[in-house]
């Protein structure tokens, strides 16, 4: 592919850049970067671009670990696409720009008495960047912010806008809910909200064989249901978050300002310093991690609060790092929690931050993870200055076992022939592609991978 020349610019197109993942997995230096400050901006410069053959990729936030948004010829910067569009009040349902933010969109919600039934626990993912890799709350009965999704407004390569739904376009619209970004670049995303509720959190600490022994109850039992395990513990540090309904007003009363001053003042300190200074310290002396993990979680100490949804669905993100995280069969989550368990405390790896364990219901996006089954999550996260793909790739061999799904925006090694295997609809979802991009515009070589192209 050819030079642009300078006179010759692609339209919207800013000062080139390195960009690289929030966790320092991927970077790349884009021939082109395109900064649009409108959707008929950007719909000129997809265009563009696709006439001189060259490849586009759209990014948001950067939270994606894996190199889905890497974008070597050109990349679509969406930070400039961002806010509400339409609120229909009657409905509970919203239009966005994809650039927003989940917390962006969750305070503009606030202002119509609305909030988002479910949500991922990191506010600064851009909502295009969230739906298209399938990125997730935790509860049985809810599913992703995909499966919240609508509609969507999506940039074709010839700049054209084309809208779907379930209604208009349905074979469009199941496959571009989770599009990985190769169906085009998504400009716009309505989703089905509910009047604003508040969330009571209560956290604390239990023995971890007892809690993996009746996990499908406690899932089962609660709104949303989370436990995090620090590997070389005999204890979880679980979270459950009951929805106002199912609470008298003495422990949902949001909190005073006093409260949730306190609540941040121990996320900023115990739960984000603290676990980056422990990390650094082990970075340095490998053998003090065990310790280490002991001490960072005793210092999660139990605490309960209520407050509005997306206050107490999101948390503070401050401590970087690169993660790995597999959709299981919910019923296969207990076998498999306990397998990787007896891997990590067997060959020593050096997971110094949480597993995560959390679930979700079934949807019907061709490549939602949870595509088909209620689904149980486990994500492996790892200082970023101590990533060690081997561990990972170790942990996978388990997933994979029980017919897992990588998550589309953590690290994995699974190719085009074993997505196929574990996705029904993944030759529905090859065939919308290649109707909408026929020549591969808004594919990079990682996606072709993941696809067999």
């Amino acid at each position: 592919m050819s030079e642009i020349p300078l006179s010759d610019t692609l339209p919207g197109e800013t000062g080139t850049r390195e960009w690289a993942t929030w966790g320092r997995t991927h970077s790349v230096v884009p021939r082109h970067v395109l900064l649009p400050s409108s959707v008929a901006q950007l719909a000129e410069g997809v265009a563009a671009a696709a006439r001189r053959g060259l490849g586009v990729r759209a990014v948001g936030s950067g939270c994606s670990f894996s190199a889905l948004p890497l974008a070597p010829d050109v990349m679509v910067d969406l930070s400039g696409l961002a806010g509400l569009v339409s609120v229909d009040t009657t409905r509970h349902r919203v239009t966005a720009l994809a650039g927003t933010t989940i917390g962006e969109l969750s305070r503009a919600l606030d202002d119509y008495g609305l909030a988002v039934s479910n949500l991922p626990d990191s506010s600064w993912q851009t909502l295009a960047g969230a739906v298209s890799t399938g990125t997730h709350g935790t509860g049985l009965a809810f599913g992703s912010l995909s499966e919240q999704v609508v509609a969507l407004t999506l940039v074709t390569p010839e700049g054209e806008l084309l809208e779907c739904c379930a209604e208009q376009r349905p074979e469009v619209f199941q496959a571009a809910r989770v599009g990985l970004g190769v169906l085009g670049v998504v400009v716009g995303v309505t989703l089905q909200c509910e009047p604003a509720f508040r969330l009571h959190a209560a956290e604390f600490r239990e023995p971890l064989g007892q809690l993996v022994d009746t996990l499908g109850e406690r899932m089962a039992g609660a709104d949303h249901f989370e436990f995090f395990w620090m590997p070389g513990t005999s204890t979880a540090q679980t979270r459950i978050l009951s929805r106002l309904h199912k609470l008298p007003d003495s422990y949902t009363r949001p909190g005073s300002p006093v409260a949730r001053t306190v609540r941040r003042i121990d996320d900023a300190l115990l739960r984000n310093t603290l676990t980056t200074g422990l990390n650094q310290l082990a970075t340095v002396l490998p053998r003090s991690t065990p310790g280490v993990n002991r001490l960072d979680a005793f210092t999660n100490s139990p605490r309960a609060y209520s407050d509005l949804s997306h206050r107490v669905f999101t948390v503070p993100r401050r401590v970087r790092f690169v993660s790995a995280e597999y959709a299981l069969p919910v019923e296969d989550l207990p076998v498999a929690f306990r397998e990787l368990q007896t891997l990590i405390e067997r060959r020593g790896y050096a997971f110094s931050l949480p597993v995560d364990v959390r679930c979700s219901a079934a949807e019907q996006a061709h490549l939602s993870p949870a595509h088909g089954r209620d689904t149980g999550w486990i994500a492996l996260r790892q200082y970023w200055r101590r990533y060690e793909p081997k561990a990972f790739a170790a942990a996978e061999e388990i997933f994979v076992a029980h017919g897992g799904r990588p998550h589309w925006g953590t690290v994995h090694t699974r190719d085009a022939a074993y997505l196929r295997s574990v996705y029904p609809r993944f030759q529905d979802f090859l065939d919308v592609r290649v109707a909408l991009d026929p020549d591969g515009v808004f594919l990079n070589d990682h996606t072709r991978e993941l696809l067999g192209l």
